[in-house]
């Protein structure tokens, strides 16, 4: 029988601020965390390192801003259409845990996700406004998607949303 979604699901509920996130599978304490979201903010609006990525985000924050980890045993599906921001990379995870951080954000989260190098799909849609989103609650969502990957994806952006 085909699989057809993901082995592991974790639906959270975290703090966006300054316009960016980080995911972390492990931890490089020689990492320069400011010359990566440089490299974000002068590349593909994505960046990373062995264990960790730094994500923009259209939106300055979002204080209760859903994020959906999954992890599959294969490439998911491609749902392009159905989101607005897609960037990709690879990731290893280090001691079964991938964790969440934004700058000035009280209460990190994490969840539990195997060790492995894995290929990195992130995707966000619900933006309202470049920036300022008028609200510290400006209702979008986000997901990273994990799947077993032995080749290096260089940091890409796949779709970038475009304010209407």
């Amino acid at each position: 029988m085909a699989e057809t979604g993901p082995y592991l699901v974790h639906d959270l509920v975290v703090a966006l601020d300054y316009g960016q996130f980080g995911i972390f599978g492990g931890y490089r304490p020689d990492v320069d965390h400011l010359e990566l979201l440089t490299r974000a903010q002068t590349g593909p609006g994505i960046a990373s390192y062995e264990c960790g990525v730094v994500v923009l985000s259209p939106h300055q924050n979002n204080f209760r801003m859903p994020l959906r980890i999954e992890v599959w045993h294969r490439r998911p599906p491609d749902d392009g259409d159905s989101w607005e921001e897609i960037a990709e990379c690879t990731l290893t995870v280090e001691g079964g845990e991938l964790r969440y951080d934004s700058p000035a954000v009280v209460g990190k989260a994490a969840c539990e996700v195997p060790d492995g190098r894995y290929a990195v799909r992130v995707c966000g849609r619900g933006f309202v406004n470049r920036g300022w989103p008028g609200s510290t609650e400006p209702g979008d969502v986000w997901r990273v998607q994990l799947w077993p990957g032995t080749d290096e994806i260089v940091d890409r952006r796949i779709k970038a949303w475009q304010p209407s």
